[in-house]
């Protein structure tokens, strides 16, 4: 067994540019001489995505609104039957991989006791951010 070294700056850079470059995981392990469970659980304790995320993620904006840290936010299987979003779809709508449909963000919403002002306010928001990058 090898003894366990903490993480120094140098090397979180090194993993965070060759993220950027979507070099695999096992090949930045290698890089830094560390396992490839240690790389991917350093990123996922530092929330450091493994691959970009979106500019304006809706549905992580609304968990930061009602959380605070959304990653803090484990819905159990009845929150995911009742809002139907199955597992897989809800991990990349909460990491900020891909948007909710408005459908999607109005179930949840609703289950999160938002009100329909609120929700609409944050998707009107989205709306602003795509004409003001035109």
């Amino acid at each position: 067994m090898t003894k366990k070294t903490n993480w120094n700056p140098s090397e979180d850079e090194k993993l965070r540019s060759e993220l950027e470059k979507k070099t695999p995981l096992k090949d930045i392990a290698d890089m830094l001489c560390k396992t490839e469970d240690a790389v991917y659980l350093y990123c996922y304790r530092h929330d450091i995505p493994l691959r970009p995320r979106l500019e304006n993620p809706m549905m992580r904006k609304l968990l930061e609104i009602k959380f605070g840290r959304p990653e803090l936010f484990h819905p159990d299987r009845d929150f995911l039957i009742r809002v139907g979003i199955n597992q897989k779809r809800w991990s990349e709508l909460s990491w900020g991989y891909t948007q909710p449909t408005q459908n999607e963000m109005m179930r949840v919403a609703k289950e999160l006791n938002f009100t329909v002002e609120e929700t609409f306010k944050l998707m009107d928001a989205r709306q602003l951010d795509l004409f003001e990058k035109q």
